[in-house]
């Protein structure tokens, strides 16, 4: 299998740390990494995201000496199983220039990523969850994530779901209403859905999206990247062998690979 959302942020962009990474890959069975970089610590992010939060984890830079993509050319140099992209936010009449931003990275994959309802970061922190309508905030969060979906700007959709990061939910018949509304506006899109392990790690405890929305996903006819959005070498592969069952389980044979931004098929 292939771990395609992987953080190297909390280290430097240097080999040694890399391998960190790749040893727990050959460990428990990755056979190749995807380097997804938050797009938001770059200054070249502020066109389309930029609020205090942003500009106070904005440390790394793209371009030029020391910068991701640098990096990125001397892994490529190497030969090492890894591919490189980006986790890009999506935010809403953006477009224009999220496109701008990202047109001709030397990079394999993007993907795109609601972290955001307005200036609210919905899983930075518990407590702002404080006061708000949990039903009014899914119901946001899906309409925000299907337009992401819609918007052509991604090769992949990022951890469908997350808006439960922290284990709040509406009712279960409204959350299935807003589950299923958004899978049958993406149906057919073509873009690649992630299933992201990373959820078993935070407070929710299940994958996003959920385990019990994976018929459903395999209904969209959308092809799937297994991830599990590691921001740590511990993290690598984290619950791949559950993931792989419950995907095999629900009528899934095969994942994806990303080339220069160009997708293939692969035995899952």
């Amino acid at each position: 299998m292939f771990d395609y959302h992987v953080h190297l942020h909390r280290g430097p962009y240097a080999l040694d740390w890399l391998d960190r990474f790749l040893d727990t890959a050959r460990q428990v069975g990755v056979a190749e990494l995807g380097i997804a970089e938050h797009f938001h610590f770059f200054r070249e992010s502020f066109p389309i995201l930029d609020n205090d939060f942003v500009r106070r984890h904005t440390e790394r830079r793209l371009n030029g000496p020391g910068g991701y993509l640098a990096f990125i050319e001397e892994v490529r140099s190497r030969g090492l199983p890894v591919k490189a992209g980006l986790e890009v936010d999506y935010v809403p009449e953006k477009e224009l220039e999220t496109a701008q931003a990202i047109r001709g990275l030397p990079i394999d994959f993007v993907i795109g990523s609601v972290h955001w309802i307005g200036d609210w970061g919905f899983d930075l922190d518990p407590r702002s969850w404080e006061g708000r309508s949990v039903a009014e905030s899914y119901g946001r969060y899906y309409t925000i994530l299907a337009r992401a979906a819609e918007s052509g700007l991604f090769d992949i959709l990022g951890h469908p779901g997350n808006i439960g990061y922290f284990g709040h939910r509406p009712p279960a018949p409204l959350l299935e209403e807003f589950e299923g509304r958004f899978f049958k506006r993406v149906s057919g899109l073509g873009l690649c859905l992630e299933i992201n392990s990373g959820g078993l790690r935070r407070p929710c405890r299940h994958l996003f999206p959920r385990e019990e929305t994976l018929s459903e996903v395999r209904r969209t006819g959308l092809p799937i990247v297994v991830s599990s959005d590691a921001h740590g070498p511990e993290e690598v592969g984290y619950g791949f062998t559950r993931v792989r069952a419950l995907l095999r389980n629900a009528g899934f044979a095969e994942t994806s690979r990303f080339t220069n931004r160009q997708r293939t098929l692969v035995t899952l």
